[in-house]
């Protein structure tokens, strides 16, 4: 495994390297929705890791609905159909204020960094090509802010079908409200062009150029802008 990554205080990511590593590891096996996934003990010694992260990353991916425990039976990886409960219960639970708006944008990261990643080694010239149209599109001055950020959020929920993880990109569309909300706080009126033409360009230049560290830290770009703009609407009188 590689050498973990660290936050600015130093401390390792262990547990997101970790529910990286899975999530790669049901992708390189071609694991479908209901497969079994090894056991805890197989997976520490895969993940070369603890069992308390192993169990805290698997606890991260089973409430999201991407691993399904099934008691006496073992883990399997999600369906579609676990991860839009997981999704409509967390939906329902909540009021979307600023507060919830910013802590989905720190869901978003690991969602979007992975796939951003994975589409940067694995998409086809022609997703690719497609991506990039759907990027130019959102800036069109010849059409409403709500159309360009239903084409953003097209852009980013294909982004993440490309990734290679359709469970990721279900999750994601069923806290579409969640994300259309963000959006709307987000975006200035009249939408600056300017800059969401530059926070898109620069996730399709590291796509294009292969470099999965640069599609990944010009995601990361974008979600932190959003997170800007947000905690600047909580100190708004």
């Amino acid at each position: 495994m590689q050498t973990a990554k660290k936050t600015s205080k130093g401390r390792p990511l262990l547990v997101d390297q970790v529910l990286g590593s899975l999530t790669s590891y049901i992708r390189s096996e071609g694991l479908c929705p209901g497969d079994r996934l090894p056991s805890e003990a197989e997976l520490v010694n895969r993940m070369q890791c603890s069992r308390n992260v192993l169990r805290e990353a698997v606890g991260r991916l089973i409430s999201l609905g991407l691993v399904e425990a099934r008691r006496g039976s073992g883990m399997f990886v999600g369906t579609t159909d676990t991860v839009r409960s997981c999704a409509l219960l967390l939906r329902s639970s909540l009021t979307i204020s600023i507060n919830d708006l910013i802590e989905f944008t720190e869901f978003r990261r690991a969602l979007e960094g992975y796939s951003a990643r994975q589409a940067a080694t694995q998409a086809t010239d022609a997703e690719l090509a497609e991506l990039g149209s759907m990027a130019t599109a959102i800036d069109d001055p010849d059409i409403s802010r709500e159309e360009s950020l239903t084409r953003d959020s097209a852009f980013h929920l294909r982004l993440m079908e490309i990734g290679g993880n359709r469970l990721m990109a279900a999750l994601l569309e069923s806290l579409l409200d969640f994300m259309q909300a963000s959006m709307d706080s987000t975006t200035a009126t009249p939408r600056d062009m300017d800059i969401s033409r530059q926070l898109h360009a620069a996730i399709m230049d590291g796509l294009l150029r292969r470099d999965p560290d640069a599609a990944e830290s010009a995601m990361e770009l974008n979600r932190q802008h959003a997170v800007n703009r947000l905690k600047l609407l909580t100190k708004t009188p």
